[in-house]
Order: C-alpha cells, then sequence, then structure tokens
C-alpha cells in the first residue's frame, strides 16, 4: 500500500486588490486574486519568472517583498519573504 503525502498550505482567501510588482527590470500592475498569510495569486499582462524576486506594492495595504513561485500565461503565485 503507498501513501501520498501531503502538504498543507495556508488557507486562501478570495481578494480583489491592485497593486504593483517592482523590481530591477520591473514596474509591473498587477491585480491580487487570492491571499493568505504566506503568499498570493497576480494576474497581470505582464510575464513573470520563476524565482523571481519582487517588491509588491498593494494599494491602500502596503509593501511585501516576495518570490515567484510559478507561472503562468497571466498569472503567478508569490512566496512573501519575510
Amino acid at each position: 500500500m503507498s501513501c501520498k503525502t501531503f502538504i498543507r498550505r495556508a488557507e486562501r482567501r478570495a481578494v480583489d486588490m491592485r497593486g504593483f510588482a517592482l523590481g530591477p527590470n520591473r514596474d509591473s500592475d498587477v491585480a491580487i486574486t487570492d491571499l493568505s498569510y504566506g503568499g498570493c495569486q497576480l494576474r497581470s499582462e505582464d510575464k513573470f519568472a520563476k524565482g523571481e524576486v519582487i517588491e509588491l506594492r498593494i494599494i491602500k495595504v502596503g509593501a511585501a517583498a516576495g518570490e515567484i513561485r510559478w507561472a503562468g500565461e497571466s498569472c503567478a503565485g508569490v512566496k512573501f519573504l519575510n
């Protein structure tokens, strides 16, 4: 009998927030579509690269450093760096 290992992720909340992803060669408008204590999902017309480090500035909320953990055509997953 095989066992599967499950990694519990932080609870995510659907949100509708706007902000900017900033970096040495980046200034992207983003929409934040889900949020947890550990990270978030972004939607943007710009492409992101796995491993890229950004400063995420969420309008009326604040700023956080993050690392792109996965990236698709129009979205990306960010892990907050604390």
